[in-house]
């Protein structure tokens, strides 16, 4: 190989290294510019009957997060109470970008997931509203109680776009293996947190079948309120 030729492979392996290096650089944005927008989305969570219902293709393709993340990203402290536990807050439901923005100390990484988190096209946030569920929370009323939320949507701005509102609770075989255990005084802590389990596998489920069609058959088991 001549030396001309031997310099010009030396320059386009250099070319071709420099490319690669380039775009291998992901787009980072400054973090504040989510912990702004985040901040003001939470304070506009609306009243459950202050927002239209999403159509069922509108629950698709947003980046999607629990409120509890929501605060986390906005820096805001969340009070304790059932509503906010981690049972149904699970970070199965965040999308990776807010989990990193809230978990990664390294600033590259967090510039990053911004960038990201700010490319979509529109943000879903699962509130909830309700845990009215005894024996997850330790109390010995052995109704089965239900779980209250809804899927909020949000434009790339923060402003609030429609809901879905949707129940769940704990699976009936669950429910009566733990009032079998609940014969003493109180909840036993192992009861309590086994229905908690249970409620947040339950939860992923429902979640899992919000933005399917709804059912083609009809006559009483067609019905959208057990969807929503």
């Amino acid at each position: 190989m001549s030396a001309r030729s031997s310099a010009h492979s030396l320059l386009l392996v250099s070319v071709l290294a420099a490319c690669a290096k380039s775009a291998a650089k992901a787009p980072e944005a400054d973090p504040a510019k989510v912990q702004k927008l985040a901040a003001w989305m939470l304070k506009t969570i609306p009243v459950p009957a202050a927002v239209r219902d999403c159509k069922d293709s509108e629950m698709v393709g947003g980046a999607t997060m629990t409120k509890v993340t929501l605060a986390a990203l906005a820096e805001q402290p969340l009070e304790k109470r059932p509503e906010h536990d981690d049972y149904v807050n699970p970070p199965d439901l965040d999308v990776p970008a807010a989990r990193l923005l809230v978990e990664s100390k390294d600033l590259t990484v967090r510039r990053q997931a911004t960038a990201e988190l700010l490319l979509a096209p529109f943000f879903l946030v699962y509130n909830i509203d309700l845990v009215d569920t005894p024996l997850a929370i330790g109390v010995k009323d052995f109704k089965r109680g239900h779980v209250g939320a809804r899927a909020l949507r949000y434009d790339k701005k923060g402003s609030i776009e429609c809901q879905n509102v949707f129940l769940w609770t704990n699976h009936p075989d669950k429910q009566a293996w733990a009032v079998k255990l609940s014969d003493k005084p109180l909840v036993d802590p192992a009861v309590k947190l086994e229905m908690q389990k249970d409620l947040r596998a339950q939860m992923l489920v429902r979640i899992a079948g919000l933005g399917a069609p709804p059912p083609k058959t009809t006559g009483p088991a067609d019905d959208r309120h057990d969807r929503n």
